[in-house]
């Protein structure tokens, strides 16, 4: 980018940002962290989630302060995703982190192309734009994953060098000269259970803290490690990095457990309270919260519907301090309950979702016998707005009902009744598909995320298998929920353990990364499910 262009575009980027902050309504505080010592926050996309302000109190961009996003190609830079996340904490008097500067992940692949002398000018006027266009940022990462993540490009910041870690310094001092009012936190995954390469990690720290350019330590905190952890194992680990002296921040976290609502409800209860209680954490962020919309599949806390899981519900009214002795409000009536199709087996049930003071934990349902007569009583729970009865007999007639419940115990009035007859006739069909989504893109790769596995079946099935087709000179650089083989550019991705079995109608999803060359759009195709 030549001076001259960057510095007419960003003065008025600098005024339309300002300006525009300026006319907002007053500070809108969150639900759960209102006048608390600590925030809890979350991630941003291209735009704010309407519901965001309900439950966090800072924000951080998921993707769109990656250098990849703002200039994928040289000298052209989008901030439209950035701008939207900074001027709604400007707005709202929210904690704003800048995520990130130096990373060997989601980078503009041009830069490679470079010469060091290039490169060096390139970081250098990257992180100069970022400071002034964004001059109220809270905190940066500067630095992103300096263990776990290779740089290519780390010879432009003067390499390993003398301390082993020269790179990391050399950022840390261009970041610190550009953004001076900003705390500089470094950021990494995997020292929370990984006593070695958590000493690496403080290494690194300490190099940064003897020359005064560190304000604070990230931990990422996701699921593949915070999932195998419990308090007591947090509490240690935190322990540990008290000894540093430097404020800690919780900055990825996620949680999925076993899959299930209680497992991550058991999980959030036991080592959340680790992290928000302990004095070197100053704030946690959590890295997404609409299903559907994080990074990995079973990390979502919320439906985009509104409905809230129950470790959602937990959570506010622990970081709230609202206990569910004190709440006496029943849910609303859940209405327009229907039966939105039968089977041979099975009927499946859905209503509109109940509201609640506090949140709304799950809904009882209730059957009774024939289209006339008989008792209603409770066959099952359900924690979203659907349920499938599955196992019935052929040509028979049921009526349901169902009520919300909430953590106090709080039970709605029972919904409108609704009568629905099993299909003439059985089977034991299975039958899978398999729907994916493209989560996120760069111009080197991309993330699927949910490949969403579908039974289409009449009868529960304890297996699949999706295959799919690579693009040429594409190549999966990771994957989750699944155990995948690869030949040429054919991927054949199977079940997990956990994941294998899905009742009639129901669904689970898988995800992979993969890595493509510059310029290819290409995402895979030719899927197909089969459940053998």
């Amino acid at each position: 980018m030549t001076i001259r262009t960057a510095v007419s575009g960003r003065i008025l980027s600098i005024v339309s940002i300002l300006g525009a902050a300026a006319c907002f309504a007053q500070p809108a505080l969150a639900q759960m962290a209102n006048g608390k010592p600590k925030f809890v926050g979350n991630v941003t996309g291209n735009s704010v989630p309407a519901n965001f302000n309900t439950y966090w109190n800072q924000i951080t961009p998921e993707n769109a302060t990656k250098w990849a996003s703002v200039e994928g190609t040289r000298n052209q830079m989008n901030w439209s995703a950035a701008d939207a996340a900074y001027n709604h904490a400007q707005a709202n008097g929210y904690k704003f982190k800048f995520h990130t500067f130096v990373w060997g992940s989601q980078f503009p692949s041009w830069l490679t192309s470079l010469t060091q002398q290039q490169q060096r000018a390139e970081i250098e006027e990257w992180i100069r734009l970022a400071c002034e266009r964004y001059p109220n940022t809270w905190a940066i990462d500067v630095v992103n994953e300096p263990i776990k993540t290779a740089l290519p490009w780390k010879a432009a910041l003067g390499g390993d060098g003398a301390t082993g870690w020269d790179w990391v310094i050399t950022a840390f001092q261009i970041a610190r000269q550009n953004c001076p009012n900003a705390k500089l936190l470094i950021n990494e995954y995997g020292t929370e259970n990984d006593p070695p390469v958590r000493t690496t990690y403080k290494n690194i720290i300490n190099l940064l803290k003897a020359r005064g350019l560190i304000d604070g330590i990230g931990i990422q905190a996701h699921y593949f490690n915070i999932d195998n952890m419990n308090r007591s194992a947090v509490t240690t680990m935190l322990n540990d990095y008290a000894t540093l002296a430097l404020d800690v921040w919780v900055s990825e976290l996620d949680i999925v457990a076993n899959g299930s609502d209680a497992g991550q409800l058991a999980k959030y209860q036991d080592v959340f309270p680790g992290f928000w209680e302990h004095s070197a954490v100053k704030g946690i962020t959590l890295w997404g919260y609409i299903v559907g919309q994080t990074w990995r599949d079973g990390t979502g806390l919320v439906t985009t519907g509104g409905q809230e899981r129950p470790a959602m519900v937990w959570l506010k009214e622990y970081v709230s301090g609202v206990t569910p002795g004190n709440d006496t409000q029943a849910p609303s009536t859940p209405a327009g309950l229907t039966a939105s199709s039968t089977t041979s087996s099975s009927i499946s049930l859905t209503w509109t979702a109940s509201t609640d003071n506090v949140g709304v934990t799950g809904y009882q349902v209730l059957r009774a016998p024939g289209a006339s007569g008989g008792t209603f009583t409770q066959i099952a729970t359900a924690t979203s707005n659907s349920f499938v009865n599955t196992g019935l007999a052929a040509n028979t007639t049921f009526r349901y009902q169902v009520r919300a419940t909430d953590a106090a115990g709080n039970l709605s009035a029972v919904s409108n009744t609704v009568t629905a007859t099993t299909q003439t006739g059985g089977g034991t069909g299975g039958g899978c598909s398999v729907v994916p989504t493209v989560q996120t893109q760069w111009q080197t790769g991309y993330v699927i995320e949910p490949a969403r596995v579908t039974n289409t079946g009449t009868a529960t099935i304890n297996s699949w298998t999706v295959t799919f087709t690579l693009p040429a000179g594409h190549t999966v650089t990771g994957s989750w929920n699944t155990a995948l083989t690869i030949s040429g550019q054919t991927v054949t991705a199977r079940n997990a353990p956990h994941n294998g079995t899905v009742a009639a109608g129901g669904n689970t999803a898988f995800g992979f990364q993969v890595s493509r060359p510059n310029g290819n759009t290409q995402v895979p195709s030719d899927y197909t499910c089969a459940s053998p």
